[in-house]
């Protein structure tokens, strides 16, 4: 029978234990880091679904009243809806109400004309942004005015490289 000496055998035992406890930890740390990510893509899902809700919410509402202006800044006292309003009136109450909405999920409103599209076949683009992003145009109010920062949409109508934000076309 063939012994084994012991004597040749000594921390090589330990050296296979400190390399496997080495890739356990490299695997360990690939997978918290893959948790972030996912926990981070999951936020920014709920994020754009959230939203995606209170869009189609508020481009429904302005397909019940095409003649109210809901490009309005919406002004401190609002008039008492409940007895019915005029076109304009309701615009900015329904402008309230989907904003309010918005807020509790951390997100903003805005409201413009789309970019680039026909006089005859005018359409309003809601904006959602949330974290950084500002539910604007990069597009300047006038040649002296800064460009803004943090703008969802570029002036051809585009995304905003790294925005967080969602456009819906209402018509």
């Amino acid at each position: 029978m063939l012994m084994i000496n012991s004597h040749y055998q000594k921390g090589v035992g330990l050296m296979e234990v400190l390399v496997a406890m080495l890739i356990l930890a490299i695997a360990i740390l690939g997978y918290a880091a893959l948790q972030v990510r996912a926990t981070t893509a999951t936020e920014e899902s709920m994020k754009r679904s959230d939203a995606l809700i209170i869009l189609n919410g508020l481009a429904e509402k302005i397909r019940l009243n095409p003649n109210g202006d809901y490009k309005e800044a919406i002004p401190e006292d609002l008039p008492d809806c409940s007895n019915g309003c005029d076109a304009d009136d309701q615009a900015l109450y329904d402008l309230k109400q989907y904003g309010d909405a918005a807020l509790t999920k951390d997100i903003t409103l805005g409201v413009i004309d789309c970019l680039n599209t026909s006089e005859s076949q005018k359409r309003l683009c809601l904006i959602a942004a949330w974290n950084d992003t500002e539910a604007i145009t990069d597009a300047k109010a006038s040649s002296e005015a800064e460009t803004p920062e943090n703008a969802c949409l570029k002036t051809d109508g585009k995304y905003v490289s790294d925005s967080n934000c969602l456009v819906l076309e209402a018509y």
